[in-house]
């Protein structure tokens, strides 16, 4: 686990999108399996999910496709992507603020009172589709996504680049994530990481909570004094 040696002082939340402000990852693997189901790929949720979570749409097709790359050109490949990405627009068009997981409604709302900054921090070339479906894109100060840079996790790219259009420092920032890649970028970023989920995927992590349901922003600043005070 990296250690930063500061006192520390969040200006800025960088959140990431798919499994923590809305179980929009559920959806990219019922997209995921429509594809594998109709290439014969044998796919699961289990392949999807230790596999395939935190991965950008490209990298997650040559994890699906494995040796099957090489028989297939990079224009083939694109139309396998589009194809994937219209099944995903189809399941997501329902999308409203009830699909927010638990506790980030309150969240943002204790973050935009207490004048911290906001970002998004994420793989994703839907972002700002799916915050404006859920409602909750006037909280965003700022939206870097799959669009946004070239390099995307577990590069810190994404992360560095919010923080740059956001004029905070990394060490002043705190990323949300639930997937082992968005760590590693987090980290990598110089920046406080929270990972939401399973301790045993999450434990690169500073911080590591199950969900954010019932959790205040108060709350979280001082699980962070708490972990630089204890030297851990």
């Amino acid at each position: 686990m990296d250690k930063l040696e500061r006192e520390p002082h969040i200006a800025a939340v960088i959140f990431d999108l798919d499994g923590v402000i809305a179980n929009t990852v559920y959806y990219h693997y019922l997209s995921w399996q429509q594809l594998a189901d109709e290439e014969g790929i044998p796919f699961d949720k289990h392949t999807h999910d230790e596999g395939m979570l935190g991965l950008n749409r490209e990298d997650a097709l040559q994890y699906l496709l494995g040796n099957r790359t090489i028989d297939l050109s990079l224009i083939q490949q694109q139309l396998l992507l589009n194809r994937k990405n219209d099944y995903y627009l189809q399941l997501i068009n329902e999308l409203n603020y009830a699909n927010l997981l638990p506790g980030i409604g309150n969240l943002l709302v204790e973050l935009h009172a207490a004048g911290v900054k906001i970002a998004l921090g994420s793989s994703s070339k839907n972002a700002e589709l799916v915050l404006q479906r859920l409602k909750i894109r006037h909280f965003f100060d700022f939206l870097a996504d799959g669009n946004s840079v070239l390099n995307l996790k577990p590069c810190p790219d994404v992360f560095l680049h919010a923080a740059e259009s956001l004029r905070v420092a990394p060490t002043n920032c705190l990323v949300v994530e639930d997937a082992p890649a968005g760590i590693e970028a987090g980290l990598a970023a110089g920046m406080w990481v929270l990972g939401v989920g399973p301790y045993e995927r999450l434990a690169r992590s500073h911080l590591v909570l199950p969900t954010l349901a019932g959790i205040g922003w108060a709350d979280i600043v001082a699980k962070v004094d708490y972990y630089h005070k204890s030297g851990r």
